[in-house]
Protein backbone atom coordinates (compact mmCIF):
# COMPACT_ATOMS: atom_id res chain seq x y z
CA UNK A 1 0.00 0.00 0.00
CA UNK A 2 1.18 3.12 -0.72
CA UNK A 3 0.41 5.95 2.36
CA UNK A 4 -0.05 9.05 0.95
CA UNK A 5 -1.36 12.81 2.29
CA UNK A 6 -4.38 12.95 0.09
CA UNK A 7 -5.13 9.22 -0.81
CA UNK A 8 -4.58 5.71 1.13
CA UNK A 9 -4.18 3.93 -2.01
CA UNK A 10 -5.09 -0.28 -1.63
CA UNK A 11 -4.64 -2.35 -4.81
CA UNK A 12 -5.86 -5.59 -5.62
CA UNK A 13 -3.10 -7.72 -5.33
CA UNK A 14 -3.20 -6.47 -1.38
CA UNK A 15 -6.55 -7.39 -1.20
CA UNK A 16 -6.38 -10.96 -2.04
CA UNK A 17 -2.87 -11.18 -0.04
CA UNK A 18 -5.12 -9.48 3.10
CA UNK A 19 -7.80 -11.81 2.47
CA UNK A 20 -5.60 -15.26 2.56
CA UNK A 21 -4.53 -13.68 5.75
CA UNK A 22 -7.40 -12.86 7.50
CA UNK A 23 -9.26 -16.20 6.64
CA UNK A 24 -5.78 -17.59 8.94
CA UNK A 25 -7.37 -15.54 12.49
CA UNK A 26 -11.04 -16.23 11.73
CA UNK A 27 -12.32 -17.45 15.23
CA UNK A 28 -14.94 -20.25 13.82
CA UNK A 29 -15.52 -22.45 11.12
CA UNK A 30 -18.41 -21.10 8.76
CA UNK A 31 -20.86 -23.29 6.70
CA UNK A 32 -21.71 -20.34 4.37
CA UNK A 33 -20.00 -17.26 2.51
CA UNK A 34 -22.49 -14.31 1.64
CA UNK A 35 -20.71 -11.33 -0.38
CA UNK A 36 -22.65 -8.23 -0.82
CA UNK A 37 -22.32 -7.49 -4.46
CA UNK A 38 -20.34 -6.58 -5.83
CA UNK A 39 -16.72 -5.49 -4.13
CA UNK A 40 -17.69 -7.42 -1.22
CA UNK A 41 -18.10 -10.46 -3.56
CA UNK A 42 -14.41 -10.76 -4.51
CA UNK A 43 -13.65 -10.63 -0.71
CA UNK A 44 -16.40 -13.18 -0.23
CA UNK A 45 -15.08 -15.37 -3.35
CA UNK A 46 -11.93 -15.72 -2.17
CA UNK A 47 -12.80 -17.03 1.40
CA UNK A 48 -15.16 -19.26 -0.03
CA UNK A 49 -12.50 -21.06 -2.95
CA UNK A 50 -9.95 -21.12 -0.09
CA UNK A 51 -11.65 -22.86 2.77
CA UNK A 52 -14.40 -24.58 0.27
CA UNK A 53 -17.58 -23.35 1.18
CA UNK A 54 -20.71 -22.21 -0.62
CA UNK A 55 -21.02 -19.07 -2.02
CA UNK A 56 -23.69 -16.65 -2.73
CA UNK A 57 -25.72 -13.00 -1.96
CA UNK A 58 -28.16 -11.98 0.59
CA UNK A 59 -31.00 -11.96 -2.09
CA UNK A 60 -29.57 -15.36 -3.48
CA UNK A 61 -30.10 -17.09 -0.59
CA UNK A 62 -33.88 -15.98 0.50
CA UNK A 63 -34.30 -17.68 -2.58
CA UNK A 64 -32.54 -20.77 -2.16
CA UNK A 65 -29.54 -20.51 -4.22
CA UNK A 66 -26.01 -20.78 -3.69
CA UNK A 67 -22.54 -21.48 -5.89
CA UNK A 68 -21.32 -24.61 -5.13
CA UNK A 69 -18.81 -26.91 -6.74
CA UNK A 70 -18.31 -30.60 -7.52
CA UNK A 71 -16.47 -31.09 -4.39
CA UNK A 72 -18.71 -29.11 -2.53
CA UNK A 73 -21.69 -31.03 -1.01
CA UNK A 74 -25.05 -29.12 -1.42
CA UNK A 75 -26.33 -28.42 1.55
CA UNK A 76 -30.46 -27.83 2.68
CA UNK A 77 -29.29 -25.78 6.24
CA UNK A 78 -26.61 -23.43 7.69
CA UNK A 79 -25.44 -22.94 11.19
CA UNK A 80 -23.22 -20.43 10.65
CA UNK A 81 -22.71 -17.95 8.33
CA UNK A 82 -20.24 -15.10 7.36
CA UNK A 83 -21.67 -12.11 5.33
CA UNK A 84 -18.34 -10.35 4.11
CA UNK A 85 -17.96 -6.99 2.05
CA UNK A 86 -14.49 -5.06 0.94
CA UNK A 87 -15.23 -2.13 3.37
CA UNK A 88 -17.31 -0.81 5.96
CA UNK A 89 -17.84 2.76 5.70
CA UNK A 90 -21.31 4.06 6.79
CA UNK A 91 -22.31 0.15 7.34
CA UNK A 92 -26.20 0.91 5.56
CA UNK A 93 -25.66 -1.68 2.45
CA UNK A 94 -24.50 -4.34 5.65
CA UNK A 95 -27.30 -3.25 7.83
CA UNK A 96 -30.05 -3.80 5.33
CA UNK A 97 -28.78 -7.30 4.25
CA UNK A 98 -28.68 -7.93 7.93
CA UNK A 99 -32.14 -7.34 8.49
CA UNK A 100 -32.90 -8.70 5.05
CA UNK A 101 -31.75 -12.28 6.15
CA UNK A 102 -33.02 -12.23 9.32
CA UNK A 103 -36.18 -11.16 8.97
CA UNK A 104 -36.79 -14.40 6.41
CA UNK A 105 -34.24 -16.49 8.71
CA UNK A 106 -33.59 -17.57 12.06
CA UNK A 107 -29.27 -18.24 11.32
CA UNK A 108 -26.21 -17.41 13.19
CA UNK A 109 -24.93 -14.81 11.12
CA UNK A 110 -21.48 -13.13 11.60
CA UNK A 111 -21.02 -9.97 9.83
CA UNK A 112 -17.11 -8.68 8.39
CA UNK A 113 -15.57 -6.52 6.57
CA UNK A 114 -11.64 -6.74 4.82
CA UNK A 115 -11.21 -2.80 5.30
CA UNK A 116 -12.57 -0.92 8.03
CA UNK A 117 -11.50 2.75 9.56
CA UNK A 118 -11.33 3.25 13.20
CA UNK A 119 -14.80 4.93 12.62
CA UNK A 120 -16.40 1.91 11.62
CA UNK A 121 -14.75 -0.71 13.39
CA UNK A 122 -17.64 -1.35 15.58
CA UNK A 123 -20.15 -1.81 12.77
CA UNK A 124 -19.06 -5.50 12.04
CA UNK A 125 -18.40 -8.69 14.31
CA UNK A 126 -15.01 -8.77 12.21
CA UNK A 127 -12.42 -7.14 10.37
CA UNK A 128 -8.88 -7.15 9.07
CA UNK A 129 -7.27 -4.20 8.53
CA UNK A 130 -8.01 -0.67 9.40
CA UNK A 131 -7.50 1.82 6.63
CA UNK A 132 -8.05 5.73 6.95
CA UNK A 133 -10.27 7.60 4.94
CA UNK A 134 -9.62 9.33 2.39
CA UNK A 135 -8.66 6.10 0.33
CA UNK A 136 -9.04 4.67 -3.45
CA UNK A 137 -9.20 1.30 -3.84
CA UNK A 138 -7.94 -0.13 -7.54
CA UNK A 139 -10.88 -2.33 -7.77
CA UNK A 140 -13.00 0.30 -7.47
CA UNK A 141 -10.98 3.39 -9.88
CA UNK A 142 -13.48 2.63 -12.42
CA UNK A 143 -17.07 3.47 -10.49
CA UNK A 144 -15.50 6.22 -8.17
CA UNK A 145 -14.93 9.53 -9.43
CA UNK A 146 -12.69 12.13 -7.23
CA UNK A 147 -13.27 15.89 -8.26
CA UNK A 148 -12.00 17.28 -11.87
CA UNK A 149 -10.91 13.85 -13.74
CA UNK A 150 -8.00 13.69 -16.35
CA UNK A 151 -6.82 10.64 -18.62
CA UNK A 152 -4.48 9.46 -20.59
CA UNK A 153 -5.59 8.08 -23.81
CA UNK A 154 -3.68 5.54 -25.37
CA UNK A 155 -2.57 2.38 -22.97
CA UNK A 156 -5.41 3.27 -20.41
CA UNK A 157 -8.61 4.25 -21.92
CA UNK A 158 -7.30 1.73 -25.10
CA UNK A 159 -4.71 -0.42 -25.87
CA UNK A 160 -1.53 1.12 -26.65
CA UNK A 161 -0.41 1.34 -30.08
CA UNK A 162 1.70 -1.80 -31.17
CA UNK A 163 5.47 -0.96 -31.81
CA UNK A 164 6.05 0.41 -35.46
CA UNK A 165 2.58 0.66 -36.33
CA UNK A 166 2.58 4.36 -36.43
CA UNK A 167 4.72 4.34 -39.04
CA UNK A 168 2.40 2.96 -41.68
CA UNK A 169 -0.52 5.48 -42.07
CA UNK A 170 -2.81 3.40 -43.80
CA UNK A 171 -2.32 0.66 -40.79
CA UNK A 172 -2.45 3.48 -37.97
CA UNK A 173 -5.12 4.62 -39.58
CA UNK A 174 -7.04 1.49 -39.27
CA UNK A 175 -5.90 0.62 -35.86
CA UNK A 176 -7.30 4.57 -34.69
CA UNK A 177 -10.61 2.74 -35.79
CA UNK A 178 -10.46 -1.09 -34.01
CA UNK A 179 -8.19 -0.01 -31.29
CA UNK A 180 -9.07 -2.77 -28.10
CA UNK A 181 -10.89 -0.83 -25.36
CA UNK A 182 -9.20 -1.31 -21.86
CA UNK A 183 -10.11 0.80 -18.68
CA UNK A 184 -13.57 2.57 -19.76
CA UNK A 185 -14.93 4.29 -16.42
CA UNK A 186 -18.42 4.54 -15.94
CA UNK A 187 -17.78 8.01 -15.22
CA UNK A 188 -17.18 11.24 -17.14
CA UNK A 189 -13.48 12.07 -17.88
CA UNK A 190 -13.33 15.87 -17.70
CA UNK A 191 -10.12 15.63 -20.01
CA UNK A 192 -8.69 13.11 -22.06
CA UNK A 193 -4.99 13.58 -23.16
CA UNK A 194 -4.03 11.84 -26.56
CA UNK A 195 -0.41 11.18 -27.87
CA UNK A 196 -2.13 11.96 -31.35
CA UNK A 197 -1.91 14.75 -34.27
CA UNK A 198 -5.25 16.76 -34.24
CA UNK A 199 -5.78 15.43 -37.82
CA UNK A 200 -6.50 11.99 -36.51
CA UNK A 201 -9.51 13.31 -34.38
CA UNK A 202 -12.29 12.19 -36.44
CA UNK A 203 -10.90 8.89 -36.21
CA UNK A 204 -10.48 9.20 -32.08
CA UNK A 205 -13.97 10.93 -31.47
CA UNK A 206 -15.39 8.23 -33.58
CA UNK A 207 -14.00 5.69 -31.35
CA UNK A 208 -14.98 7.16 -28.21
CA UNK A 209 -18.40 7.13 -28.96
CA UNK A 210 -18.69 3.56 -30.66
CA UNK A 211 -17.30 2.51 -26.70
CA UNK A 212 -19.12 5.29 -25.00
CA UNK A 213 -16.71 6.78 -23.31
CA UNK A 214 -18.15 10.07 -21.93
CA UNK A 215 -15.74 12.82 -21.42
CA UNK A 216 -16.15 16.93 -22.15
CA UNK A 217 -13.13 17.60 -23.65
CA UNK A 218 -10.13 15.74 -25.49
CA UNK A 219 -6.69 17.33 -26.60
CA UNK A 220 -4.73 16.44 -29.17
CA UNK A 221 -1.31 17.30 -30.66
CA UNK A 222 -1.43 20.21 -32.60
CA UNK A 223 2.05 19.13 -34.25
CA UNK A 224 2.07 18.15 -38.62
CA UNK A 225 4.27 15.77 -37.98
CA UNK A 226 4.56 12.53 -35.52
CA UNK A 227 8.19 13.61 -36.00
CA UNK A 228 7.92 16.99 -34.08
CA UNK A 229 5.89 15.15 -31.49
CA UNK A 230 8.27 12.76 -30.07
CA UNK A 231 10.21 14.89 -27.79
CA UNK A 232 7.25 17.06 -26.46
CA UNK A 233 4.57 14.14 -24.96
CA UNK A 234 5.81 14.17 -21.59
CA UNK A 235 6.41 18.17 -21.50
CA UNK A 236 2.80 18.76 -23.14
CA UNK A 237 1.18 16.42 -20.83
CA UNK A 238 2.51 18.23 -17.64
CA UNK A 239 2.02 21.75 -19.32
CA UNK A 240 -1.69 20.77 -19.86
CA UNK A 241 -2.56 18.86 -16.44
CA UNK A 242 -1.05 22.49 -14.91
CA UNK A 243 -3.68 24.36 -16.85
CA UNK A 244 -6.26 21.84 -16.13
CA UNK A 245 -5.58 21.49 -12.38
CA UNK A 246 -7.39 17.99 -12.16
CA UNK A 247 -7.91 16.51 -8.73
CA UNK A 248 -6.31 12.88 -10.21
CA UNK A 249 -4.52 11.68 -13.59
CA UNK A 250 -4.32 8.77 -14.96
CA UNK A 251 -1.17 7.59 -16.42
CA UNK A 252 -0.21 4.16 -18.72
CA UNK A 253 4.26 4.86 -18.43
CA UNK A 254 5.58 4.56 -14.92
CA UNK A 255 8.82 6.99 -16.07
CA UNK A 256 6.06 9.85 -17.39
CA UNK A 257 3.84 9.04 -14.41
CA UNK A 258 6.88 10.15 -11.76
CA UNK A 259 8.24 12.70 -14.00
CA UNK A 260 4.33 13.97 -14.62
CA UNK A 261 4.08 13.64 -10.75
CA UNK A 262 7.24 15.61 -9.28
CA UNK A 263 6.80 18.28 -12.26
CA UNK A 264 3.05 18.81 -11.29
CA UNK A 265 1.91 17.44 -8.02
CA UNK A 266 -1.44 16.13 -8.94
CA UNK A 267 -2.09 12.73 -7.63
CA UNK A 268 -1.13 10.51 -10.78
CA UNK A 269 -2.18 6.39 -10.73
CA UNK A 270 0.13 4.77 -13.28
CA UNK A 271 -2.08 1.78 -14.79
CA UNK A 272 0.97 0.22 -15.71
CA UNK A 273 2.43 -0.99 -12.41
CA UNK A 274 -0.54 0.10 -10.50
CA UNK A 275 0.39 2.31 -7.85
CA UNK A 276 -0.50 5.52 -7.25
CA UNK A 277 1.93 9.00 -6.55
CA UNK A 278 1.22 11.98 -4.67
CA UNK A 279 2.74 14.03 -1.64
Amino acid sequence: MIKINKYNFVTSAELMSWTNEWIKSFPTSYDLIIGLPRSGLMVASIIATKLAKPLTTPDFIIEGRVWVSKRIKKRDAFSSILMVDDSINSGSTMKKSLELLQSNCDWNITTAALLATEATKNLVDLYYKIIPQPRIFEWNIMHSKRGKHASEMDGVICENCPSGLEADEKLYVEWLKRARPYLIPSFEIDVILANRLERYRPQTEEWLKQHQVRYKELRLFKKKSKIQRQDTYVQKKIKELLQIKPSMYWESNFGQAIKIWKATKIPTICIEKMVMMCD
